[in-house]
């Protein structure tokens, strides 16, 4: 699962952020998140975004089957994650 989003209120991107660590998505560049989920989990994340966006916002969530993931290519410097992140429900 990719994730990016664009929004005009700090507040907002800051509030969008938290619902995407929340389900255990890791940050890879200042608004792109990745990480996996299954349908139902990315269901129940489109609708708790679904209440945080506000008309100028963007969320951007493209699902992608593992065969295809496993096929990323990484050029340049090496994604490094800040820090480990877990689902909390």
């Amino acid at each position: 699962m990719i994730t990016s989003f664009e929004c005009k209120f700090k507040t907002n991107q800051e509030k969008i952020e938290k619902v995407l660590q929340h389900y255990g998505l890791r940050k890879i560049q200042h608004t792109l998140y990745v990480g996996e989920m299954n349908n139902n989990e990315r269901d129940d994340l489109a609708k708790n975004i679904r209440e945080i966006v506000r008309e100028n916002d963007i969320v951007l969530i493209m699902p992608i089957c593992r065969n295809g993931y496993s096929k990323k290519e990484s050029l340049g410097r090496e994604i490094k994650f800040k820090n480990d992140l877990y689902r909390v429900f």
